[in-house]
């Protein structure tokens, strides 16, 4: 949410008129009129460019030959092993999909080799996506970039773990890991999260018939080699042979969201959430959809379940609801759920939930609180376009209170 200078401005004539008054009198202040609607930036470090999200910076050459690494992932609740769960390769801040286990839970790999469609990576022109994000965040890059070959990735400072929603991923360190060492990991346990009521496994998938399973599978080997259009006939046969099949309506609306087809992916992911209510995944992308397209009631909506299902694994949708309810005028919503974001957001992903605070404090009168924030969010993003104007704010409000300030005795 980049605020123009043109409205800080009118921020620090509003802060200086409120500093102005009695104390017992700013907390019930009259709101700041808003001009326009909050834009879309989306999560980031950097909130005023293009693209969102932590820089990402491949790792530095070491000798060796190619690493491969094998091992199974299994759920601590006894929850069935199935395809959809990641095997990523952490890098200090970089997170990298390596593969997906098998329907047993099995995995293996050749370090850095994936090229495959990731279904499951932000999308890095949505203007909205954080990269990284866990919880089925949505389509990635058609084909991923590849960092060098294995023998110029650095494995010291890098560990390997699964990811599935709703579930905490014991790691593996690869510290030490030379090419010609057995590839066997072991296993990796998926320790399940309290109050999370929804996953991205569907429960319909387990009951679907082998004729369309076969279709879903073949559909994502077809993915795994970018081949997008044959994918999406397959996964079209899989939901004709079996309506109920969430994850390949799911599979479908991303396809048709990456191909830019915005209203048919739509249509995908309410079949999905028609399909299994609890499948977390479609509400969020519904939500991601609604928010660019500034329907907000629908945004606060769908954003509003998949808190309700999953309050821990997607911090997108605590952003997409503050925003839907901000511009709705429902100011205690918008400022429950950007608080709840800035409580999950650990790493700092989100400087302009700082700013979009800072704001709704401003508007209620609360300028103390309102300068805290404004500082968290220069901290965050030092470099933002309007950090002058925050600054020149800041500056006002510390001056006037200076000003009101008891004379020492």
């Amino acid at each position: 949410m980049a605020v123009s200078v043109g409205r800080m401005f009118v921020y620090l004539l509003v802060a200086v008129l409120l500093l102005a008054m009695p104390a017992g009198a700013q907390r019930g202040g009259s709101s700041v009129s808003r001009s326009g609607t909050v834009p879309l930036p989306g999560p980031t470090n950097s909130p005023n460019t293009t693209t969102p999200g932590p820089t990402r910076t491949p790792g530095t050459g070491t000798p060796g030959g190619p690493v491969f690494l094998s091992g199974r992932v299994a759920f601590d609740d006894g929850s069935p092993a199935n395809p959809n769960i990641r095997i990523e390769r952490v890098c200090g801040t970089t997170v990298r999909l390596e593969a997906h286990t098998d329907s047993k839970g099995r995995f293996s790999f050749q370090v850095g080799q994936n090229n495959a469609f990731d279904l499951d990576a932000s999308d890095q022109t949505s203007g909205v996506r954080v990269p990284g994000a866990s919880g089925g965040t949505p389509l990635g890059n058609l084909g991923s970039t590849r960092s060098g070959s294995t023998s110029t990735i650095a494995l010291s400072a890098c560990e390997i773990r699964a990811s599935y929603p709703g579930y905490r991923s014991d790691s593996i360190n690869l510290a030490g890991r030379q090419s010609l060492d057995a590839p066997d990991l072991g296993t990796i346990v998926l320790h399940r999260l309290a109050n999370v009521q929804g996953t991205t496994l569907s429960a319909t998938t387990l009951a679907a018939p082998k004729h369309a399973q076969k279709a879903y599978d073949k559909a994502m080997q077809l993915l795994s080699k970018g081949k997008l259009e044959e994918a999406e006939q397959h996964l079209l046969e899989a939901t004709d042979a079996y309506p109920q099949y969430a994850i390949a309506w799911f599979s479908l609306g991303q396809i048709r969201q990456k191909t830019g087809r915005t209203d048919e992916a739509r249509k995908a992911y309410t079949a999905a959430v028609t399909a299994d209510s609890k499948y977390v995944s479609p509400y969020d992308q519904l939500a991601l959809i609604s928010a660019q397209q500034q329907k907000w009631d629908e945004a606060a909506s769908y954003s509003g379940r998949v808190i309700e299902l999953n309050p821990v694994e997607f911090p997108d949708d605590y952003w997409y609801n503050a925003m839907a309810n901000f511009n709705l005028k429902k100011s205690a919503e918008a400022e429950k759920s950007v608080r709840q974001l800035l409580a999950h957001d650990t790493h700092h992903l989100y400087p302009q939930a700082e700013e979009m605070l800072a704001e709704l404090l401003l508007n209620k009168g609360d300028v103390t609180e309102a300068a805290h924030h404004m500082r968290a969010y220069l901290a965050a993003a030092p470099n933002a376009r309007d950090a002058d104007a925050i600054k020149e704010l800041l500056s006002k409000i510390d001056q006037k209170q200076a000003d009101q300030a008891p004379a020492p005795h």
